[in-house]
């Protein structure tokens, strides 16, 4: 049988939930809903992060093990930022490689 996911990914993935778990433990509050809303944007922020968004995403070069390249998000604002992606970027919360 095919494997769903390569061993070296795998890893990465179990790492990267260790980093998630680490980082969100240090870091509860959203970190993107000041920004957002200081910029006279609307995310509906909900205060309390419960995963990390990485600016430099993997396909523009970024680490997804890196917690330089992350910010602590909640859910609302992490859908604004996909959804708005222009102005996400003009804000600093996603980069180009």
């Amino acid at each position: 049988p095919l494997r769903s996911m390569s061993r070296k990914r795998s890893r990465q993935q179990r790492e990267r939930a260790m980093m998630v778990r680490r980082e969100l433990w240090k870091r509860e509050l959203c970190e993107a809903g000041v920004v957002i809303t200081h910029a006279g944007h609307n995310a509906r922020c909900q205060g309390v992060a419960v995963e990390l968004h990485e600016p430099l995403t993997r396909a523009r070069g970024g680490s997804i093990l890196d917690p330089a390249n992350t910010v602590a998000i909640c859910r609302s604002c992490h859908d604004w930022i996909h959804v708005n992606p222009a102005a996400a970027t003009d804000l600093g919360l996603l980069r180009s490689a």
